[in-house]
């Protein structure tokens, strides 16, 4: 379940919140771990976002493992649907 930070973030109820910080990057949140995603838009309210970009959080040292990547990612389109937008 998801509420609505403002107008260009969501919240989990499963403790992660994703927030479009720019034109070209969102944050994805779990905590005070952030990692920063690098996105473009693809019109007809697409996202077309690199996978790469979950490999390790910003203020963290340590890789994520794949699962939690694949975790994260899936979390990530979910708050995308939420918003009306579709992940390329």
């Amino acid at each position: 379940m998801f509420t609505w930070l403002n107008k260009q973030g969501v919240r989990s109820s499963d403790g992660f919140e994703v927030q479009f910080t720019g034109r070209f990057t969102a944050e994805y949140r779990e905590g005070h771990l952030y990692l920063v995603v690098n996105i473009e838009g693809g019109g007809n309210n697409t996202v077309d976002f690199d996978p790469a970009c979950f490999e390790r959080f910003a203020n963290s040292s340590i890789r994520n493992t794949p699962e939690a990547q694949a975790r994260m990612i899936a979390n990530f389109k979910a708050a995308l649907h939420f918003q009306g937008l579709t992940a390329l």
